[in-house]
């Protein structure tokens, strides 16, 4: 479990050139190299930001999002499929420094909490009282709160997060803060596996956490 959460901490930042070019008038774009090997080509709509964020709030780059997220068992082929399409891709793509290319990744998205009040119904699963929607920065600026957003604080430096729809609720990420207590996140893991069925899918460690064994021990799954 150690490796799915300390991934997050190793790869933070926007899809930005990885060194500084002593004369930016001459940049080669072929010696660009980005900072995270993939993202999510669907992010959150926002909306405005009224005041100052509040101490405690969940404020992350908008290149972290849906990194490392709940789905639906339902989808676990596809995403065995885009993790073995991603690994390929990572690892002829990979330099020293960075990425030469990004993989984006295309998920076509079902609720991972179905319902009229999903927000309640993971409150309960959870045991944890649900707080705003996370805020998304980028260029070291916040960009906006997401839309219909709420986050889930475990405790620990560990937070859930994402947004309600008309059908529940379709993005169920998780963000881990520095020192973070790993315990959070895989009894958040157990529990919602045990009452949805949802997987734990870390895409940047190329990693899914499917279900616990009668002994308490996690089953994964890698390409």
């Amino acid at each position: 479990m150690r490796t799915l959460l300390t991934s997050l901490l190793a790869l933070v930042g926007a899809a930005s050139p990885a060194q500084t070019p002593k004369n930016p008038g001459n940049l080669d774009p072929s010696t660009i190299l980005y900072t995270t090997p993939t993202l999510s080509n669907d992010i959150a709509g926002l909306e405005p930001i009224s005041g100052q964020p509040k101490p405690g709030e969940l404020i992350f780059h908008e290149d972290e999002w849906s990194q490392v997220e709940f789905l639906p068992k339902s989808q676990l082929g596809e995403v065995q499929r885009l993790l073995k399409e991603y690994k390929t891709f990572e690892q002829a793509n990979r330099a020293t420094y960075g990425w030469r290319k990004v993989y984006v990744r295309r998920l076509q998205r079902f609720p991972v909490v179905s319902g009229e009040q999903p927000i309640p119904a993971l409150e309960k699963v959870l045991g944890a009282v649900a707080a705003p929607g996370p805020i998304l920065s980028s260029a070291g600026a916040t960009t906006g709160r997401v839309r219909n957003g709420f986050t889930v604080p475990l405790g620990g430096n560990v937070w859930l997060y994402g947004y309600q729809s008309a059908h529940g609720v379709p993005v169920l990420g998780a963000y881990v803060g520095e020192h973070p207590d790993d315990l959070r996140l895989t009894q958040a893991f157990i529990k919602l596996n045990s009452s949805t069925g949802a997987i734990l899918v870390d895409w940047r460690a190329q990693v899914v956490l499917l279900s616990t064994t009668a002994a308490g021990q996690v089953e994964l799954w890698r390409p």
